[in-house]
């Protein structure tokens, strides 16, 4: 018998290792076209607007592109039992000739030709009730600030939650420095307003203490004022006022009752904001869409033009009223 030499025999312990291993390797075929997009129904009917149901296909959270309108749908809307007139069709948004009022019951259907039945429905609550509206200027304290007060009266036995913001409006001519050319401001922004309501809107909204807390918007339940009335009290920094040169921005107090679907939507919408990471917590949005994803929740709404007035010239009035001592 001839001896071999023993480095013939030799093998890399790695190689071996995937030739036992290579035969428990197993290969499963998966078709993605096989996943069905779901379809995504999106509406917030609004007391004074005409109302509009967008319907689109979900997306992959990688894909970049633009949502896939639906096309093909028939939409049905009901107010109070009603059938609304279908006004018509551009591209994913389905619009109706149909106002929304406050108390109304909406029923929504829609029928895409290979999948079942959609529904949803909501109710408009009773506007918001705001009353003695005021809107001061103090240029006295070291940040000129717009005080504004007025009543809010919560209805007793209605889930009325509240969103109330101030959209602020500049309609002053500015220099456009990329054009060249002098342009009409028309903007709308939120102007930031401090939170005296701590015992109204918590726990909803919540701020860390300090001197300067500051939010965009009051989002909070009827949980601390149901069937009460409440004076809110909100606070905005302005620019310093003199004769020569007037206030420009034009301000809006919005306060918008919402119906329980609406709340919780946009509770946890806010809630979801900045995780922008891909590697991040799937953002759990409220839906309340049958055999679809999507939200429908109505919204009654209430705008205020707002007009200062200056605090120190009443406070001056006063004064000169009063009879001077000798």
């Amino acid at each position: 018998m001839k001896n071999f030499p023993l480095s013939v025999f030799r093998f890399p312990l790695s190689a071996l290792l995937v030739l036992l291993f290579a035969s428990c390797e197993k290969v499963v075929e998966f078709d993605i076209d096989d996943t069905q997009r779901q379809v995504v129904v999106n509406a917030l009917p609004m007391t004074d607007s005409t109302f509009f149901v967008n319907i689109t296909y979900s997306r992959f959270f990688l894909d970049n592109q633009a949502f896939a309108p639906v096309t093909d749908a028939t939409v049905t809307l009901s107010a109070n039992g009603t059938p609304v007139a279908f006004a018509g069709r551009n591209e994913g948004n389905y619009n109706f000739t149909y106002t929304v009022a406050a108390g109304d019951s909406l029923e929504l259907s829609v029928d895409i030709p290979g999948r079942p039945t959609i529904t949803a429905a909501t109710r408009a609550l009773a506007m918001p009730a705001v009353t003695s509206l005021t809107a001061l200027i103090d240029t006295l304290q070291p940040i000129t600030a717009g005080e504004i007060a007025f009543q809010l009266d919560d209805q007793q036995g209605l889930a009325n939650h509240y969103l109330i913001y101030i959209a602020e409006r500049d309609s002053g001519s500015r220099w456009n420095w990329w054009e060249e050319r002098w342009d009409t401001i028309d903007t709308v922004r939120n102007a930031y307003f401090n939170c005296y309501n701590r015992e109204v809107t918590d726990p909803t909204v919540n701020s860390e203490s300090g001197f300067m807390d500051y939010f965009t918007r009051l989002l909070f339940s009827d949980d601390n004022i149901d069937g009460q009335s409440y004076e809110m009290l909100l606070s905005i920094p302005m620019f310093k006022d003199t004769a020569e040169h007037p206030i420009q921005r034009q301000y809006t107090l919005v306060v918008e009752s919402l119906s329980p679907e609406a709340f919780t939507y946009i509770t946890q919408v806010a809630a979801s904001q900045g995780a922008e990471s891909y590697f991040a917590e799937p953002a759990q949005i409220y839906s309340n869409i049958n055999g679809a994803l999507g939200i429908f929740a109505a919204i009654a709404r209430r705008e205020f033009h707002i007009t200062f007035t200056y605090k120190e010239a009443d406070e001056l009035q006063t004064l000169q009223r009063k009879p001077r001592t000798p």
